[in-house]
């Protein structure tokens, strides 16, 4: 029987492997643990052919990161907060939630990766998601200052209340995505981003159901 023969990968399609593998393993092991011997492996190749896509193992961590943040489709959230009609702030910071906890539960690998690099402290990482987060921070901060200005929402820093908010929604991500709690997952992704806001919203001094 002849023995079929594999087909042989173009450039693009071996960097795109090579970026596949590496960020199954830097969610698994974190940048610090992770050996380009051990992308090699994992791809099927050679380290000289990983440094040939990427010189240093940095670079490769970066453009994996560049690459997933593209994947969030962070265009689309900004659509919902920044471009919608009328609407009822409950109700969009529910789907604002609810996409976050949509988006990690679909590629855990990602929030992986963001609680890695805080423990690692990894200053390169944290600017990169910092910089696609703070566009959501930025618009739920507003929209409390907004509320305070009306007297629906209690005094204090509008900025803190929305770090608080965005702290509760990852960490809520990753009991549901990294940690697989039962208590967490027993309820589907609308529910639970549902009741993460009413709970926001009432300590904030805001009824819920009521309108921005």
């Amino acid at each position: 029987m002849t023995k079929k023969k594999r087909k042989r990968l173009t450039a693009e399609e071996r960097r795109d492997l090579i970026v596949r593998k590496a960020i199954e393993l830097f969610a698994q092991q974190g940048f610090r643990a992770t050996r380009v011997m051990d992308i090699a492996e994992a791809v099927g190749t050679s380290d000289a052919l990983v440094f040939q896509h990427f010189p240093t193992k940095r670079e490769l961590y970066d453009a994996l990161l560049e690459q997933l943040c593209a994947r969030k489709h962070f265009t689309e959230v900004e659509q919902l907060l920044y471009y919608a009609p009328e609407y009822d702030l409950e109700d969009v910071l529910t789907k604002l939630s609810a996409w976050v906890l949509e988006q990690t539960e679909a590629d855990p690998a990602w929030l992986r990766l963001i609680l890695y690099a805080a423990l690692e402290r990894d200053e390169a990482t944290e600017d990169l998601t910092e910089e696609h987060f703070e566009r959501i921070i930025e618009y739920v901060a507003y929209e409390i200052a907004e509320g305070q200005a009306a007297g629906r929402f209690r005094a204090g820093d509008a900025k803190a209340y929305a770090r608080s908010f965005f702290a509760g929604l990852l960490g809520l991500s990753v009991m549901r995505s990294v940690v697989h709690h039962p208590d967490y997952v027993r309820d589907d992704t609308r529910r639970a981003a549902a009741t993460h806001v009413a709970l926001f919203l009432r300590g904030l001094g805001k009824s819920s159901g009521g309108k921005s």
